[in-house]
């Protein structure tokens, strides 16, 4: 049977600077990569290749979507070409249907800002005192995830979908490595790689995926950027999106296999989620191929979430979110209105919800999360604002952890809960009718009956000067909440508890306990309270206040022999844990630090004989280092000769210069004569010289440091 096919897909994401005037119009035609063949039985995936390139003449390779479904890529084809190849491919014995695949491109319409107000427009801190996603998996369908301080202990292993290499950016096709490879796109991919870049333009890597994962459930309270919507909910990122985007082919396989599906070639995913995200989106009506998937998505238990996407139309015209039975996601500016980029519902369809979105690059309007630093490979971790439907996407993805964590539910229930529970767009909004169920209200949908609050989660107690620092996760069972107050107590290990103020506010889940001993061992426990009573106590590791230790001093230093140096040190009275010391040779980057035993004489080698270096040393323990010593060090050993000997003549002067030697110990000086005239020193490498009779005349240069002279080194100028 012939299916509809694939009209244009274009992602919804966003980069610095991206205005909302600034959003990119997404083509009505994008690029056509290949086709989706969904086999007949008895058809497999090479015999489909084959009957694919006797019609259009090439094939590039081919990707498994779904069991009995294979994605075909092809070079160079006009969307013209591709739907004539489609009708005569599905005339054909053993191909049941044909879909056009079509790149899922990467907009720019997302901006920074710094301010996670999302939370509060969502009641998601109130909500937290009834869950936090404990148990729950999120897959963030997107380009992948980098390593980042803000999401340590929250990602799960993950794969990646995209079947292109040169998409992929990481030398292969699908593998089990998530990791986000960056998604620039320079200059050398539009000359080198015209098929796969076709549309798109010079740009930096988005990071978007763990942006977007950032949003769902970066870690609280850990004195680090931000705090997702649900704080311990895990992510499994699954990457779709490369450079210049991806194809929907590899989407739907993402979605296959994050819900638990079987995707050939694939290893099965032994964490399947339970609620999927996909901050993306295409300018067509949904395919079936894409709806097969969230169905068997669906039908495994698995809630599937898709940002609406940024093109201000209608969803029934985007994919995935204008596909059945999956929760679509607005986007809402502070005021509770539509943002003008924002798709919308239609009459007759599940009316998508709406969530905050952000419309400018400010402060007040965006939403802040985890990215990378670098413009194109990873770099290192920093915090930056992006807006778009893909930033409301992840709120309402963590809503849905959390409200599975509380009451589980089926995503049919899931989906109808939390239109139900929505709050009313505002008086005066622009968004009336058809166009949305409300504003997601977290705290409503996660509501329950009244019961006393289950055991606070993850109680640590970090060590301090004469203190300790006791923080905690909240119940996974929060019972009826709202927490009102958490009860701190702490006692010497095996002594008497001691109590301390009730900690009120149910969103502040960190204590610092002082006056305590250094050097003794203590415990706390915390207990979360609300009007309808106390939950277990919950104790924390056991825990040792200590100060950082004092600084070291360099005493003296001898040279042992020409290739080591030792250090006579002064060490600090307490708090000793560890040494530490770094050589730096002159003019390279700090060296790394390397562990010693604790001594007061250290003995450093393999040194470059006669070569300056920085010697650094501290000492360190549990809470960290103490301040470091420093002293330049040069083993006794004579200078080498200068390099690069010049000499330059005027009428009334001769100028040599020349560079310093590689050997130059502590003290160098150079000495300078013209034939055998007198020697005179210079510090510097260069000197000037006058009163130089005409002619051919030698020039002489010598180095000399605290060992002695080096050699000569001459030069002749004839004129």
């Amino acid at each position: 049977m012939r299916g509809a096919r694939l009209l244009a897909a274009a992602v919804v994401i966003g980069t610095a600077g991206a205005g909302l005037s600034a959003l990119p119009v997404q083509a009505a035609d994008p690029t056509v990569v290949g086709f989706v063949i969904t086999r007949e039985d008895g058809t497999s995936a090479r015999e489909a290749e084959s009957l694919v390139a006797d019609v259009v003449g090439d094939v590039t390779g081919r990707a498994a979507v779904a069991p009995g479904v294979t994605a075909v890529s092809v070079p160079d084809l006009s969307r013209t070409r591709a739907s004539r190849a489609a009708d005569v491919l599905e005339d054909l014995d053993g191909i049941a249907q044909v879909d056009l695949d079509t790149r899922v491109s990467v907009a720019t319409d997302d901006t920074y800002f710094d301010d996670q107000w999302s939370l509060g427009d969502v009641m998601a801190v109130p909500a937290w005192n009834l869950a936090t996603g404990a148990g729950e998996v999120i897959a963030v369908i997107d380009t992948g995830i980098t390593a980042h301080e803000d999401l340590v202990g929250r990602v799960l292993p993950g794969a990646d979908l995209i079947d292109n290499a040169v998409v992929a950016n990481d030398g292969d096709g699908r593998d089990s490595d998530p990791l986000d490879e960056g998604d620039w796109v320079d200059a050398a991919d539009l000359v080198n790689h015209p098929a796969e870049f076709e549309g798109c333009g010079v740009t930096a890597s988005s990071w978007h995926g763990t942006h977007v994962a950032g949003l769902a459930a970066a870690v609280p309270n850990n004195a680090k950027g931000i705090a997702g919507i649900a704080p311990d909910a895990r992510i499994l990122p699954v990457r779709a999106l490369g450079k210049c985007g991806g194809t929907m082919s590899d989407v739907a396989a993402a979605i296959t296999w994050a819900s638990g599906g079987e995707v050939p070639g694939m290893p099965a995913n032994p964490n399947p989620a339970d609620v999927i995200n996909l901050s993306l989106s295409s300018s067509v009506t949904c395919q079936p191929f894409v709806q097969s998937a969230i169905d068997d998505a669906i039908g495994r238990g698995t809630t599937v979430v898709a940002a609406a996407g940024n093109r201000s139309t209608s969803i029934a015209n985007a994919t995935p979110a204008g596909c059945y039975d999956l929760i679509a996601v607005g986007a809402v500016s502070r005021s509770g209105s539509r943002a003008g980029y924002s798709n919308y519902g239609v009459a007759g369809r599940d009316l998508p919800i709406f969530a905050p979105g952000g419309t400018a690059e400010t402060l007040a309007d965006g939403l802040v999360s985890t990215v990378d630093t670098g413009d194109t490979v990873p770099a290192g971790d920093t915090y930056a604002p992006y807006y778009g439907t893909s930033m409301a996407a992840p709120l309402v993805s963590g809503a849905v952890a959390m409200l599975r964590q509380a009451r589980p539910m089926s995503p049919a229930a899931v989906a109808e809960h939390l239109r139900d529970t929505a709050d009313p767009f505002p008086a005066g909004s622009n968004c009336t009718g058809s166009c949305g169920a409300g504003i997601l209200d977290v705290e409503r949908a996660v509501a329950t009956a009244p019961r006393t609050p289950g055991p606070v989660s993850a109680v640590t107690a970090t060590s301090a000067d004469a203190a300790a620092v006791v923080a905690w996760e909240p119940a996974a069972d929060p019972g009826s909440g709202p927490v009102s107050s958490y009860a701190v107590e702490y006692r010497q290990v095996g002594g008497d508890w001691i109590t301390t103020p009730d900690l009120w506010g149910s969103t502040l889940r960190q204590k610092v306990l002082s006056g305590l001993a250094n050097g003794v061992t203590y415990e706390a426990r915390v207990a979360a309270r609300t009007v309808f009573g106390q939950g277990p106590w919950v104790t924390s590791p056991p825990v040792t206040p200590l100060g950082l230790p004092g600084a070291t001093r360099i005493r003296s230093v001898s040279y042992p022999s020409k290739t080591s140096v030792r250090l006579d040190l002064q060490l600090p009275a307490e708090n000793l844990g560890g040494l530490q010391y770094r050589v730096t040779r002159a003019g390279r980057q700090p060296a790394k630090w390397q562990d010693s035993a604790v001594t007061t004489r250290l003995r450093v080698k393999r040194l470059a004989r006669g070569v300056r270096h920085t010697v650094e040393v501290r000492v360190l323990n549990d809470r960290g280092a103490g301040s470091a010593a420093t002293r330049q060090v040069a083993t006794p050993v004579k200078p080498g000769p200068v390099k690069s000997l010049r000499v330059r003549r005027s009428a009334s002067k001769v100028k040599l210069s020349w560079r310093a030697p590689t050997r130059t110990g502590m003290a160098l000086r150079y000495r300078v004569r013209v034939g055998a005239g007198t020697w005179r020193t210079t510090r510097e490498p260069s000197a000037v010289l006058r009163r130089v009779p005409a002619g051919p005349a030698r020039f002489f240069v010598r180095t000399r440091n605290e060992a002695g002279l080096g050699p000569v080194r001459s030069i002749v100028k004839r004129k």
